[in-house]
Protein backbone atom coordinates (compact mmCIF):
# COMPACT_ATOMS: atom_id res chain seq x y z
CA UNK A 1 0.00 0.00 0.00
CA UNK A 2 2.87 2.37 0.73
CA UNK A 3 4.23 1.78 -2.76
CA UNK A 4 1.01 3.10 -4.27
CA UNK A 5 1.25 6.30 -2.20
CA UNK A 6 4.89 6.74 -3.19
CA UNK A 7 4.04 6.38 -6.89
CA UNK A 8 1.15 8.86 -6.66
CA UNK A 9 3.19 11.47 -4.80
CA UNK A 10 6.18 11.09 -7.12
CA UNK A 11 3.79 11.30 -10.05
CA UNK A 12 2.25 14.54 -8.85
CA UNK A 13 5.70 16.02 -8.28
CA UNK A 14 7.00 14.91 -11.66
CA UNK A 15 3.90 16.16 -13.45
CA UNK A 16 4.12 19.58 -11.75
CA UNK A 17 7.84 19.96 -12.54
CA UNK A 18 7.17 19.33 -16.24
CA UNK A 19 4.12 21.60 -16.07
CA UNK A 20 6.24 24.36 -14.52
CA UNK A 21 8.91 23.93 -17.22
CA UNK A 22 6.16 24.14 -19.83
CA UNK A 23 5.28 27.63 -18.57
CA UNK A 24 8.78 28.88 -19.42
CA UNK A 25 9.55 26.79 -22.51
CA UNK A 26 6.98 25.43 -24.95
CA UNK A 27 7.16 21.67 -24.36
CA UNK A 28 3.68 20.84 -25.62
CA UNK A 29 4.98 18.49 -28.33
CA UNK A 30 7.24 16.48 -26.01
CA UNK A 31 5.50 16.95 -22.67
CA UNK A 32 4.29 13.35 -22.39
CA UNK A 33 7.63 11.83 -23.37
CA UNK A 34 9.46 14.20 -21.04
CA UNK A 35 7.15 13.28 -18.15
CA UNK A 36 7.75 9.56 -18.70
CA UNK A 37 11.51 10.12 -19.00
CA UNK A 38 11.61 12.24 -15.86
CA UNK A 39 9.57 9.60 -14.03
CA UNK A 40 12.12 6.95 -15.05
CA UNK A 41 15.00 9.20 -13.97
CA UNK A 42 13.34 9.82 -10.60
CA UNK A 43 12.79 6.08 -10.11
CA UNK A 44 16.41 5.38 -11.04
CA UNK A 45 17.79 8.19 -8.83
CA UNK A 46 15.81 6.94 -5.85
CA UNK A 47 16.53 3.30 -6.73
CA UNK A 48 12.78 2.71 -6.47
CA UNK A 49 11.30 -0.12 -8.51
CA UNK A 50 7.77 -1.35 -7.98
CA UNK A 51 8.74 -4.65 -9.50
CA UNK A 52 11.49 -5.16 -6.92
CA UNK A 53 9.16 -4.06 -4.11
CA UNK A 54 6.53 -6.59 -5.17
CA UNK A 55 9.03 -9.37 -5.90
CA UNK A 56 8.29 -9.51 -9.63
CA UNK A 57 11.17 -10.68 -11.80
CA UNK A 58 11.99 -8.47 -14.78
CA UNK A 59 14.49 -8.94 -17.57
CA UNK A 60 16.76 -6.08 -16.48
CA UNK A 61 17.00 -3.49 -13.77
CA UNK A 62 16.76 -0.68 -16.34
CA UNK A 63 13.40 -2.00 -17.56
CA UNK A 64 12.09 -2.04 -14.01
CA UNK A 65 12.99 1.65 -13.62
CA UNK A 66 11.42 2.49 -16.98
CA UNK A 67 8.25 0.62 -16.05
CA UNK A 68 8.11 2.32 -12.68
CA UNK A 69 8.70 5.67 -14.40
CA UNK A 70 5.80 4.96 -16.72
CA UNK A 71 3.57 4.26 -13.71
CA UNK A 72 4.79 7.44 -12.01
CA UNK A 73 3.97 9.49 -15.12
CA UNK A 74 0.54 7.87 -15.44
CA UNK A 75 -0.24 8.60 -11.80
CA UNK A 76 0.86 12.20 -12.34
CA UNK A 77 -1.55 12.61 -15.24
CA UNK A 78 -4.47 10.79 -13.61
CA UNK A 79 -4.40 12.22 -10.09
CA UNK A 80 -5.38 15.83 -10.98
CA UNK A 81 -8.21 14.49 -13.12
CA UNK A 82 -9.51 12.39 -10.23
CA UNK A 83 -9.32 15.34 -7.84
CA UNK A 84 -11.13 17.53 -10.35
CA UNK A 85 -13.92 14.98 -10.73
CA UNK A 86 -14.29 14.53 -6.95
CA UNK A 87 -14.44 18.31 -6.48
CA UNK A 88 -17.13 18.53 -9.15
CA UNK A 89 -19.22 15.81 -7.49
CA UNK A 90 -18.82 17.35 -4.04
CA UNK A 91 -19.66 20.81 -5.42
CA UNK A 92 -22.83 19.44 -6.99
CA UNK A 93 -23.90 17.89 -3.69
CA UNK A 94 -23.21 21.05 -1.71
CA UNK A 95 -25.22 23.23 -4.07
CA UNK A 96 -28.13 20.81 -3.91
CA UNK A 97 -28.10 19.84 -7.54
CA UNK A 98 -27.43 16.23 -8.29
CA UNK A 99 -26.79 15.69 -11.96
CA UNK A 100 -26.55 12.40 -13.81
CA UNK A 101 -23.04 11.39 -14.74
CA UNK A 102 -22.41 11.71 -18.46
Amino acid sequence: MYEFAIVVLLGIGTFKVVDMLNEYVDLSKIQTVLTIALGAVVAWALEFSLFAQWGIAVRSEALSYIGTGLMIAAAGYATPQVFEHVAEVLGARKSGRLSKAA
